[in-house]
């Protein structure tokens, strides 16, 4: 009796079973219903639209600067010039080096000394008898420290360091012009995007108006007052319409993409550009375009350096004509090598000259005048050449600056014909289609407004790329 209390104290019961099992029951359902909850979270959280972002002209042009991936490779490539110039610059100062070199050789040379050779003191020949000497071993070991110094030489190693000094300009000065292209595609994109905008809108005005006149010109056959043909005439309008809304979408997501591309952020990037863009700026005189050109201009530059590279290739060229005289100082070890201590010292003067070429030196040298020439006159070229795109591009921001007050006024007009328009219809003058039909033609206006004011603004940042500076990178 008191073991069958004891096994029952000791052994759960049905009621205790049946509670643990529903426990666990319930955890694994919590589980489960957990993981699902997270996976519908997870999922949710990566379906949901990307956020938009909101930008303005400048914010997009600093953007750009920052994180374009050419521009980045771009400043890469002046590190990599300027590590380079370290490296010329080294080769100004001593080099120290070691020179060490284990040597086996199958037969050494034996020095025989014959019987009696040294004389015969007391009639006793010296040596005894035939005498034969190895002289050293046959694996030797030789190491030696030398410290170099060029002397001659340092005038090409002044050369190259001319030459490293200005690859490095070179490439800042391609980089600057690289900032000025990617400015200007940044205003160009983005300008693009409002017109494409606007002219979507004016399109869904189009759309609208004619689907109002579909619906007035069906009456109008069921009625019997007008013919089929109206009715086919404004369907056609209407699918235009839808087409042209089809298109400006299909331009902003372009755009948009590219613009993303060029800023450097995912490319599904929402974008909410701010159309409030500065034209508050004053122009110059053209001569002071030109005159700024040539002193700013990347093109212009590079060109400038690349004759200051050429004339130092010509320097580094006639200096192979001068012998190379380096001074050396060296401390050597050797084991196994005959007639040699173990530790000596050696220092001097070390010449090398050519003294026969083949004309190689010569032509070497008219090679160098010949490239100084050409980058002479690419100078003069590229002198012209921007002094054509500065004229063209001066031209165009007066010429884009009437078409912008060309269009402010067929705004104006569009905006009073929409007023006139609503005003009659409200006095049952005009149909609801004529309003429509101004709207359409307001927004229209308006866009080609808007596209006129962001043309004359990208006249401007053209010139200003022209004359080598970074479109939008400061107050114009």
């Amino acid at each position: 009796m008191n073991a069958h209390l004891s096994h029952s104290a000791l052994s759960p019961s049905k009621n205790q079973i049946s509670k643990r099992m529903e426990h666990a029951m319930f955890r694994a359902r919590f589980l489960r219903a957990s993981a699902t909850a997270g996976a519908l979270f997870l999922f949710a959280a990566l379906a949901q639209p990307n956020e938009v972002r909101h930008l303005k002209l400048d914010e997009a042009v600093r953007l750009a600067l920052a994180q374009n991936r050419s521009l980045r490779l771009a400043r890469l490539k002046v590190e990599e010039n300027e590590h380079k110039k370290d490296s010329a610059r080294s080769d100004y100062y001593p080099v120290l080096t070691n020179e060490s070199s284990i040597l086996h050789i199958s037969e050494l040379q034996d020095l025989t000394i014959p019987q009696g050779s040294l004389g015969s003191p007391g009639g006793v020949p010296v040596p005894g008898q035939p005498t034969t000497i190895r002289e050293g071993n046959n694996t030797f070991y030789s190491s030696g420290t030398q410290l170099t110094q060029p002397l001659t030489q340092l005038l090409r190693i002044h050369q190259e360091n001319r030459v490293a000094a200005v690859e490095i300009a070179t490439s800042r000065t391609e980089l600057k012009a690289a900032e000025n292209e990617v400015a200007l595609q940044v205003h160009a994109l983005y300008f693009g995007i409002l017109v494409a905008q606007l002219q979507k809108h004016a399109a869904e005005q189009e759309a609208s108006f004619a689907t109002e006149s579909l619906h007035e010109n069906e009456n109008d056959v069921h009625n019997g007052s007008a013919l089929q043909v109206a009715a086919l005439q404004s369907r056609a309008e209407l699918l235009q319409g839808q087409q042209s809304v089809l298109t400006a979408e299909l331009q902003i997501d372009d755009f948009t993409t590219d613009l993303n591309d060029l800023l450097g952020l995912p490319l599904d990037t929402k974008l909410d550009l701010d159309p409030d863009v500065a034209s508050d700026f004053q122009t110059q005189p053209k001569d002071e375009y030109l005159k700024a050109a040539w002193d700013e201009n990347p093109e212009i530059r590079a060109a400038q350096l690349t004759i200051e590279k050429a004339r130092a290739g010509v320097a580094a060229a006639k200096t192979a004509y001068i012998p190379d005289v380096t001074a050396f100082a060296r401390y050597s070890y050797q084991d196994g090598i005959p007639f040699f201590v173990r530790n000596f010292g050696t220092a001097g003067i070390h010449l090398s000259y050519t003294l026969w070429d083949f004309g190689k030196r010569k032509a070497n040298v008219s090679e160098r005048d010949t490239q100084l020439s050409e980058a002479e006159v690419n100078l003069e070229r590229l002198k012209e050449k921007v002094a054509v795109e500065v004229e063209r591009s001066y031209n165009k921001l007066e010429r884009t600056k009437s078409m912008v007050n060309v269009a402010k006024q067929v705004a104006e007009l569009r905006e009073e014909s929409e007023r006139l328009a609503s005003d009659q219809a409200k006095q049952g003058v005009v149909l609801t289609s004529d309003v429509r039909h101004a709207t359409a033609a307001t927004y229209k206006a308006k866009a080609d407004l808007l596209q006129a004011s962001l043309g004359y603004l990208l006249a401007y940042a053209e010139l200003e790329r022209a004359v080598g500076r970074t479109p939008g990178s400061g107050t114009p």
